[in-house]
């Protein structure tokens, strides 16, 4: 992961993540974030 950036829309907070797809992919990241469970959902 490079960068996490808050904020919010429709009156929700979104998270918004920069990141290395050499590094890890965006299954991996929402895997974990599932196992960790903290994950809301993708936002594109």
């Amino acid at each position: 992961m490079v960068k996490v950036t808050r904020g919010w829309r429709n009156l929700r907070e979104i998270n918004t993540v920069t990141y290395d797809p050499a590094k890890i992919s965006v299954t991996e990241m929402t895997d974990h974030l599932k196992a960790a469970g903290t994950f809301g959902g993708l936002a594109e």
